[in-house]
């Protein structure tokens, strides 16, 4: 049987006995690449395979291999953002940690390194035994030595005398040819919020998780459940507002090609209104947390701010020429979000943009006619929990 045809196989085998494998399998481009120098690996949306170092494995081997690397890719390693001073040897040596670590079964066959081959204790993150195992190299590198996993006394003794040059030289070509391997395994990882997406919605579909145990599968479950990064949300909703803003015009050189591109000029300042949560629920802090994000935004970017005040009705709005070290709070009351949106839609020609600081403690609101798109900013992550769902469903969401 042929490498493709052992992959195919496992493929088939999986449709019935491994929904999560093979639904991801499909999202995979199969490809063949007898340069590089691991069997098998993930990333760019691929599944490469070297078919010169399939052709020496079995079925059970081969189906371990693809099984490890679909296990990968439901953690979204390889398209997680690579960890500070990680290279692509460590960084796929932690990402062993932490399958081992919740799939018994493969430490057990032999087919991945646990935690405990370098010491390190189970039940942390992946990016914690990436910087770990880093840790452990940079100080076998000052002292002279090859980092390697521990292994046990009878493999040492399997081994063969250390004394011998000879025996030294091939374990250090065993060595580089390790690294080689492991460097090869991770080429293709890279950060990829768009493919996270997917595999987060795979998960989300997914009921039935065939042979894995309750561990990974919660470990695979919480991983869509990352941290959201609340600076690339305000980065993005920043871009968003001065992109329409620019117009291409031939009177002003591309700083980057000069007079062969067009360049850009800013049409006018934006215009931005900014809605403020202040019924009783939000408290002092939170108010003085919501003012600075609104002072971060007037001094970031070059916009109009108009800045709203509400509880169940729309008390003031007023607009900003300068940043406020504190704000004269109207209200107090209860919270209604739907007159704010009335009033977003009525003025959807006077503003360029939207956002509602708020702790998302009320009704969602009904938008009758389409609206530009809204940034919610919810208090803390445990609102941002709760009410996502909904807010999401007119713009996007993040949490201070």
């Amino acid at each position: 049987m042929t490498p493709l045809e052992m992959i195919h196989e496992v493929a088939e085998n999986w449709f019935l006995g491994e929904p999560p494998f093979y639904a991801l399998y499909c999202m995979q481009q199969l490809q063949d690449n007898a340069g590089m120098e691991c069997a098998v690996r993930v990333g760019h949306g691929r599944l490469e395979y070297n078919p010169l170092l399939l052709s020496h494995k079995n079925y059970r081997e081969v189906e371990q291999l693809m099984r490890i690397e679909m296990i990968r890719l439901l953690l979204k390693h390889p398209y997680q953002r690579r960890p500070e001073g990680c290279d692509g040897e460590v960084i796929s040596l932690g990402s062993d940690c932490t399958i081992a670590d919740g799939y018994a079964l493969l430490r057990e066959a032999g087919a991945l390194q646990g935690p405990g081959a370098y010491h390190l204790p189970i039940g942390q993150c992946y990016e914690w035994y990436c910087k770990e195992i880093a840790r452990q190299r940079e100080s076998n590198d000052d002292s002279g030595s090859d980092p390697q996993p521990h292994h046990n006394h009878e493999q040492e003794q399997s081994r063969g005398n250390n004394d011998n040059p000879s025996n030294t030289d091939g374990q250090n070509d065993e060595s580089r040819g390790e690294r080689s391997q492991r460097m090869a395994l991770s080429a293709l990882w890279e950060d990829d919020t768009l493919r996270q997406a997917q595999i987060n919605d795979l998960i989300e579909r997914t009921s039935d998780w065939g042979s894995l145990s309750g561990d990974i599968v919660e470990m695979i479950q919480a991983s869509t459940r990352a941290r959201l990064n609340r600076q690339m949300v305000m980065q993005g909703f920043k871009s968003q507002l001065l992109s329409p803003l620019r117009q291409l015009t031939r009177m002003r050189p591309n700083r980057r090609t000069g007079f062969i591109q067009m360049g850009n000029r800013r049409q006018t300042q934006a215009r931005l209104l900014i809605a403020i949560d202040c019924s009783g629920s939000i408290d002092t802090e939170t108010l003085q947390l919501f003012i600075g994000t609104v002072n971060r935004l007037l001094r970031d970017v070059d916009t109009s701010i108009d800045l709203m005040q509400f509880d169940a009705e729309i008390l003031s709005i007023e607009p900003m020429t300068h940043t406020l070290p504190q704000m004269e709070v109207h209200g107090r009351g209860g919270t209604d979000f739907q007159p704010v949106i009335d009033y977003f839609i009525e003025h959807i020609r006077h503003y360029d943009a939207y956002m509602i600081l708020t702790d998302g403690e009320a009704q969602p609101p009904h938008l009758a006619r389409r609206c530009k798109p809204i940034l919610w900013v919810c208090r803390n992550e445990d609102d941002y929990r709760q009410h996502h769902a909904w807010m999401e469903q007119s713009g996007r969401c993040c949490w201070l």
